[in-house]
């Protein structure tokens, strides 16, 4: 997978993300670079959100650095969802259609059939105003997946289906 098809949210203890923020603020400061460093900014964001940071803080000060960019853009947007799926907060199943539509020309074939087939899942996750304990993506997962069989698929549309409809 590339960066635009991994997952990103997976929970760090306050250990793990004191690690990922001194390691991405290094090397935002060697300045061997002359422009800034998106993944950088990105896993700033995420150690930040791991020790605590208020999300929407954190997407405002890097959505200004990252908008160059559609490969920023999409990535800022799949990043912020995935934080706020692995605690079920509302608001993540946006920045996640949001970002994969913003990456839809970027994402490698085998990427893109995985981004949305893990998304269509994910959508059927309950979002709650209240932060539910940090999941991994395989934990959501099974989750989605328990409510996808209980559900009995009932949700699936009848009629004619068209093969080339990615989205039917």
């Amino acid at each position: 997978m590339t960066l635009l098809g991994d997952w990103h949210a997976d929970p760090l203890d306050m250990e793990a993300a004191r690690t990922l923020l001194a390691a991405a603020q290094q090397r935002r400061r060697r300045g061997t670079r002359q422009r800034r460093c998106r993944t950088c900014q990105l896993q700033e964001m995420i150690a930040r959100y791991w020790l605590g940071e208020d999300i929407a803080m954190l997407y405002r000060d890097a959505a200004p650095l990252l908008q160059g960019s559609a490969h920023g853009r999409a990535l800022l947007e799949l990043v912020v969802g995935q934080l706020l799926q692995s605690r079920r907060r509302r608001g993540a199943q946006q920045h996640l259609e949001r970002g994969f539509h913003l990456g839809s020309r970027l994402f490698t074939p085998a990427d893109y059939l995985a981004v949305l087939n893990r998304h269509q899942l994910l959508a059927r996750l309950p979002p709650g105003d209240a932060p539910q304990p940090a999941a991994t993506l395989a934990q959501l997962l099974v989750t989605a997946r328990v409510i996808e069989r209980l559900e009995g698929r009932a949700r699936r549309p009848h009629g004619k289906h068209d093969p080339t409809d990615l989205y039917g």
